[in-house]
């Protein structure tokens, strides 16, 4: 693979269970050498929605013995996704300052140049409450920005109302994460969506999922590859990917068959990977 390319933390071990999908394995450190031997670019870690003892993004310490791995490993963090608020309303945590003040500190401390913030479930952002998101989003990017780190917002909001929302909050650090899986739902015609969204997309994980919204092996599913890549070659699109995909029976060797049918479809529609 190359530098632009990495995965989301878990994805490259076996979990306990094959229907548990976000896993922070207990052998974080080993799924670095895995990452590093199938040559991709980074890391994304992601703090679990629930106090996790294998998770060490609870606590400060945790956050310095992870930079202490990568300076080692010679190897490095770009994206950190923090499923914490999946289970937290983020509307009524009452010490978001501190939180963030907190986090954007730690982030720094691991390198970490994007936060991606899922508004999903307890924090749902939807419609009919996206007004209120607003001064917290508009905080939270504040505080991030001081660090020199991009807010990306993962959500299945419409995109008529993304563009209000960014109209509201005019921080040139806040951009979105566009996930090819989630996104599927929404939208009938992603090559349209993603040329809408064009420049507020700043990075992407790339998933697939069924007719019922299943995650689904790369090319397996109802998301149209060919679509998203012609659609990023038309918007010249140079950040980076995320894989967030269904791992099958063994992981790596699924992973190998990812890498090679994202290589493809790149080839097929021209998009310059490298």
């Amino acid at each position: 693979m190359n530098n632009r390319f990495g995965i989301i933390e878990g994805r490259l071990i076996k979990p306990p269970s094959k229907d548990l999908l976000q896993y922070f394995p207990p052998n974080w450190i080993d799924e670095i050498n895995i990452a590093k031997s199938l040559k991709f670019g980074f890391i994304e870690f992601f703090k679990d929605r629930e106090n996790n003892q294998a998770c060490p993004f609870f606590s400060n310490k945790g956050f310095e013995i992870v930079s202490d791995i990568l300076n080692l490993k010679n190897f490095k963090s770009y994206s950190f996704c923090d499923d914490y608020f999946i289970k937290k309303n983020i509307l009524k945590y009452k010490s978001l300052k501190k939180y963030f003040k907190n986090m954007s500190l730690n982030l720094s401390i691991i390198n970490a140049k994007l936060y991606v913030l899922p508004l999903y479930e307890k924090s749902n952002l939807n419609k009919n409450n996206y007004i209120h998101f607003l001064k917290k989003i508009n905080l939270i990017s504040n505080i991030l920005n001081r660090n020199n780190i991009f807010l990306a917002l993962e959500t299945d909001l419409e995109i008529k109302f993304i563009n209000i929302l960014f109209k509201k909050v005019k921080n040139k650090n806040l951009y979105l994460v566009y996930d090819t899986g989630n996104r599927v739902k929404n939208s009938i015609n992603q090559f349209e969506e993603i040329l809408s969204l064009k420049n507020k997309i700043i990075h992407i994980h790339l998933k697939d999922k069924d007719s019922q919204g299943n995650n689904v092996i790369l090319g397996n599913g109802i998301v149209n590859f060919k679509d998203i890549f012609f659609a990023l070659k038309k918007i010249n699109y140079k950040r980076n990917f995320s894989f967030e995909t269904n791992r099958g029976t063994d992981p790596i060797k699924t992973m190998f068959k990812n890498i090679k049918f994202i290589k493809k479809i790149s080839s097929f529609v021209r998009y310059k990977i490298s």
